[in-house]
């Protein structure tokens, strides 16, 4: 029945009862209908059409809802760069707004091989977050997720009081064009999967949940690398302040020598000539340390802006070793240091520029003579670790505090001297030592416990 033509019958048309309008289609029918089920039928098509009407209310209803949300969202990833705080967010309204007994964001490890309940919101027990589950232990779920696939069941699960419930699942993956980052999962007690709407509204959310993520990331990295150049800044202006220390100080002292030296020197000739003597090497002294700081200096930016590769030979590793440990004999002698050699017979020979590393080996012992106090010790020790040559001084009787480690191999550091030797120190002599060892293509790290240092260095055997 046509119910838009019985609506448009003009005012001053006389209709006639409906039991003679359903009397007269009726016998227009040849009888075959009944009043009754024509009666039947408008009422039923009356209630379907309502019906109808208050599903399309509750869908433009729920659309209003959703594009809300995602405004909500929208403006928080504006306002924010913490991706935690707006994932967060998510979750809960989620679970607010689709009536979800639980909402998890999971995260994929960069090799994708496992993910992270990273996001959760719960009313209930069990809380998953921080369970981490390996992605080929569920290869099938997560084959249509890393594939930005949507996945979703309905599953018997274990209730209260020993029942049973139906759980409906869906799994939406957040991706962008850079990759998959990990899957929305909605979670509702109900028999019927989640509808064409809820989907289309969860992808929206999963976009919006990959520029959280990505736009966090890139903040992140920004700021590491702007520390990054903070660094290298305050580096190089303190690498500048200690250098300018330090050319001035014997220059300060070679002025004040001198003055004292004119002060000295009368027409009527030299008076207190003991004094001169004293004066002149103490100007000995103070030019051959600023020889010392300038030719240190010049070598440390020549292998630093000029990496030339180094010129190799073979040498009997442990022959060559005990002669440049020897040298330094008659020095720890005098300063009641024990010197000690350790080094297994069978070390295979080196090739190696080995006048570079006589020149690490030479500043690393200067520096523990300097350091270790008298009754301590001084020890060598060499030793073959697979395709490498490992070489370790250790000074006992002291110890570099954990906080300054990272600051042993910066310019001017210095290690507290114990003992009595005089000798230059320009305070670049432990960056000139990291720098040559990363020319041979080593690696060195500092080490400090037990009232111990060592310096650990590891060569290639080429």
């Amino acid at each position: 029945m046509n119910l838009n033509r019985v609506k448009s019958i003009p005012k001053w048309t006389q209709l006639p009862s409906p039991s003679i309008f359903c009397s007269e289609v009726s016998m227009q029918l040849g009888g075959d209908t009944s009043v009754a089920q024509l009666q039947q039928q408008v009422e039923y098509l009356q209630i379907q059409l309502e019906s109808e009407r208050q599903e399309n209310i509750q869908k433009i209803q729920q659309i209003q809802k959703f594009q809300g949300l995602l405004q909500y969202i929208t403006e928080h990833i504006r306002d924010t760069l913490d991706d935690r705080k707006i994932l967060t967010i998510i979750t809960q309204e989620l679970v607010d707004l689709l009536q979800l007994n639980r909402c998890q964001i999971e995260l994929y490890n960069p090799c994708l091989t496992a993910a992270t309940v990273t996001y959760e919101y719960s009313a209930s027990l069990p809380h998953f977050q921080g369970l981490t589950t390996k992605i080929a232990d569920f290869s099938r779920i997560y084959q249509s997720l890393l594939q930005k696939q949507i996945w979703q069941s309905i599953e018997i699960v274990p209730g209260h009081d020993s029942g049973l419930q139906m759980m409906s699942q869906l799994a939406c993956p957040i991706f962008d064009d850079r990759g998959v980052l990990g899957n929305i999962w909605l979670i509702r007690q109900t028999k019927a999967k989640f509808g064409e709407l809820e989907i289309s509204f969860l992808q929206q959310i999963a976009n919006k949940c990959a520029i959280a993520i990505r736009q966090s990331q890139l903040y992140t990295k920004t700021k590491a690398q702007v520390q990054e150049i903070e660094n290298r800044e305050h580096h190089h202006n303190e690498f500048i302040r200690h250098l300018a220390q330090e050319l001035r100080t014997p220059i300060t002292n070679i002025n004040l020598a001198v003055q004292t030296l004119e002060s000295l020197i009368t027409p009527a000739g030299i008076v207190e000539i003991e004094i001169v003597s004293q004066l002149l090497q103490i100007l000995h002294h103070e030019c051959g340390r600023e020889d010392k700081l300038l030719n240190d200096l010049l070598t440390f930016a020549y292998l630093k802006t000029h990496p030339e590769p180094p010129t190799l030979i073979t040498i009997d590793f442990s022959t060559w070793l005990f002669s440049i440990v020897e040298s330094f004999r008659d020095v720890t002698n005098c300063q009641q240091q024990q010197l000690h050699l350790d080094t297994p017979t069978d070390i295979p020979p080196l090739s190696t520029d080995i006048t570079e590393l006589e020149k690490i080996i030479i500043l690393l012992l200067n520096q523990a003579c300097q350091c270790a106090p008298a009754g301590e010790s001084i020890t060598v020790t060499a030793d073959v670790n697979a395709d490498t040559i490992e070489l370790k001084i250790t000074i006992s009787g002291i110890e570099i505090p954990h906080h300054k480690l990272s600051q042993v191999f910066q310019p001017f550091y210095r290690i507290p001297k114990h003992s009595p030797w005089q000798v230059q120190n320009t305070g670049l002599e432990l960056a000139l030592v990291k720098t040559i060892v990363q020319r041979l293509g080593g690696f060195i790290h500092v080490l400090s416990m037990n009232n111990r240092i060592n310096f650990i260095m590891q060569f290639p055997l080429l």
